[in-house]
């Protein structure tokens, strides 16, 4: 709306606003700050030096911006806004709700309008409507310093911790001088981490027609994530891209046990929409990087082997992990498979069988042929490679093969 009178030329009660303000000040001020108390609880929190200091300078300068403006009719100046946004600086770096910094100044508007407008008489309409439209456009500006200054270091912050973060996980992961940037960061080391090696299954709106994928991915990475967060706090390390990663959790006694792991693990594949797939074990600082290598290893093993959705150790796969070791055995192994790879149903059908148990029946149920069709194919395995799946002397060696022939194939790309 645009005003009837120059700002300064505002009268309401006989009495100019800006005058009225300026001689009220003083309890204006008192006000402001008991209805910030009463009404922003964030506030009642803060030392009661910082209200009396820091809240109310930066109090009586708005106030004072505000009566100048009218005075001189004109919006707030650069430095006027400046000492705002400078303000929400010192609270972003406090770590105070940016929310109950603009609810403060709300009241405070509300207040400047309620002493300013308090001897409005019926002639004072048209003026009143000014003041008030005047107020709401002081509000609207002090809104977005406040804001630019708060998220800017916000901004800036979050992006220094998080180069803090990722230089600390890079000297964890790849041997460096863990402790010096540690200290260089302000991070204090936990004793042991638990280090997670994990695989993401997608998510449904990854593949939802019109959604943007990699914001999918995204949100699945931030929820995934958060979980961890709240668990344990901002100690908590990750690189991670839509398929999975590597999460560094610091060990407290909330997460003293494995049973306690698997709950974090499916927590977090809740909150993220996903099933995973993990690797844990656990490390001081100067052991994550040979544990990371171990756990991504595991990793590998429980892709090879189908292994479901969980949270798995070496220990629960400590046959499969020696067998798939690289070296000559390993590479024998693989080859006595070597007759039946031109044979995709035989190696289709020993696989699965043995993924079954042994089970026949489910084997033949699975890919849809006859029980007997399943043992017609399992001889032709014995025959080819003189190694019999069904007689139990031979089923050790034939499940050694078929996961030294899977780590073979991974090993070869």
């Amino acid at each position: 709306m645009t005003a009837h009178k120059p700002g300064g030329a505002l009268s309401l009660g006989g009495q100019r606003v800006h005058e009225r303000l300026t001689r009220e000040e003083p309890d204006l001020i008192a006000r402001v700050l008991a209805r910030i108390q009463a009404e922003v609880a964030d506030y009642r929190r803060l030392p009661a030096e910082e209200l009396t200091g820091d809240i109310a300078e930066i109090t009586r300068q708005a106030v004072r911006a505000f009566a100048r403006s009218l005075r001189e009719d004109r919006e707030l100046n650069a430095a006027e806004l400046d000492r705002i946004g400078a303000s929400a600086v010192r609270r972003a770096e406090e770590g105070f709700p940016l929310e109950a910094v603009l609810t403060a100044y709300h009241v405070g508007a509300r207040e400047i309008l309620a002493v300013g407008t308090a001897e409005a008489g019926g002639d004072d309409t048209a003026d009143l409507v000014d003041v008030a439209d005047r107020v709401l456009a002081f509000v609207g500006t002090v809104t977005r310093a406040v804001t630019r200054g708060y998220l800017e270091e916000l901004r800036t912050k979050v992006g220094q911790e998080h180069t803090a973060r990722r230089t600390l996980l890079s000297a964890l992961v790849d041997g460096g001088p863990v402790d010096v940037v540690a200290r260089s960061a302000g991070i204090t080391l936990p004793s042991r981490y638990l280090v997670l090696s994990v695989e993401l299954g997608p998510h449904a709106d990854e593949a939802s027609p019109g959604v943007d994928a990699e914001i999918a991915v995204r949100r699945k990475l931030r929820r995934f994530l958060a979980t961890f967060e709240r668990c344990c706090g901002d100690g908590v390390l990750a690189s991670l891209d839509g398929a999975g990663g590597l999460v560094l959790v610091p060990l407290a006694e909330r997460l003293a046990s494995v049973a306690s792991w698997q709950t974090l693990l499916d927590a977090a594949g809740r909150e993220a929409g996903v099933e995973v797939l993990a690797a844990a074990e656990t490390a001081a600082p100067g052991e994550v990087r040979e544990v990371t290598g171990r756990t991504g290893e595991v990793l590998e093993v429980l892709r090879w082997f189908g292994r479901g959705p969980g949270l798995y150790r070496l220990d629960d796969v400590l046959v499969e992990y020696q067998l798939t070791r690289p070296g000559a055995a390993r590479d024998r192994l693989a080859a006595a498979l070597a007759p039946v790879e031109e044979h995709a149903e035989l190696v289709e059908t020993l696989e699965t069988y043995l993924e079954l148990e042994t089970n026949r029946r489910r084997t033949a149920a699975r890919l849809h042929i006859h029980p007997n069709t399943v043992d017609y194919r399992l001889r032709r395995v014995r025959d080819l490679t003189g190694i019999d799946p069904i007689h139990p002397a031979g089923l050790p060696r034939i499940i050694a093969a078929v996961a030294a022939r899977r780590a073979s194939l991974a090993a070869r790309g």
